[in-house]
């Protein structure tokens, strides 16, 4: 299927309203409807990279919406191939930038703002955990590309070789790229297809999002994770003493 537009996914998602978010430089921001409920949009597309100044962008938008719409819920589009690759942003500080648009995001939480995320694209390492992996609920689509490191990547921090690495993900949602995999491990709440109306996907999602961090419980529900929950309730159960 011929991937769309940015602006016909957003028509997807937020209809009629998706002309009030503004795109530029393939970063998307403004306010949109699902339903009758207003929200506030941030979100990357065209699967750009993610550098110093869109992570100014995007908390930007995120600061506007916590003094200008109290409450209003945000909701984040991940199409990005991962943070700018070049040793200048490295040396500007771009972590701390990140770093930055994650504390927006978690003083939006904390003044009860709902935080929901939709991968529509490529969701890949340092962009899609700066503040895509940080919603309350993850969504993605089922052409969406998701994961935190590419087996190249890997082997070249790992140094196993890229074949063993890639045969091990055939058996390992971990290493694994795609919707689905990631839906394994709990990464993501559900998988939605494009045209099996998401807007209305996307409204059930904020109406029922929290913030309690269910992640581990559905990866062991659903294989991917096995040990993952058991083991933090380990560690709450042992820090409590």
């Amino acid at each position: 299927m011929k991937k769309l537009t940015s602006r016909a996914l957003l028509a997807k998602l937020f209809g009629t309203s998706a002309k009030d978010v503004a795109v530029k430089k393939s970063l998307l921001t403004g306010y949109a409807a699902v339903g009758t409920t207003k929200v506030c949009v941030i979100g990357t597309c065209d699967g750009t990279y993610v550098d110093n100044a869109a992570a100014l962008h995007l908390a930007a938008q995120v600061i506007d919406c916590i003094e200008h719409h109290p409450k209003m819920p945000i909701v984040m589009l991940v199409d990005s191939a991962g943070q700018e690759p070049n040793r200048v942003a490295e040396m500007l500080g771009l972590a701390s930038y990140f770093g930055h648009l994650l504390s927006c995001l978690e003083l939006a939480r904390r003044n009860g703002h709902k935080l929901i995320t939709v991968a529509t694209g490529k969701a890949v390492g340092g962009a899609f955990i700066c503040y895509g992996m940080f919603g309350d609920r993850i969504y993605a689509l089922d052409s969406a590309s998701v994961g935190l490191m590419p087996v190249e990547a890997m082997s070249a921090v790992t140094k196993i070789p890229v074949p063993v690495l890639t045969k091990l993900s055939k058996t390992m949602p971990s290493l694994e790229f795609g919707a689905q995999p990631f839906a394994l491990l709990g990464g993501v709440e559900e998988v939605w297809t494009l045209d099996d109306g998401v807007a209305a996907k996307l409204e059930k999602a904020i109406a029922t999002a929290s913030p309690v961090d269910n992640r581990a419980e559905l990866g062991k529900k659903r294989g991917g994770r096995k040990l993952a929950l058991d083991i933090r309730k380990k560690v709450l159960t042992e820090s409590a003493r």
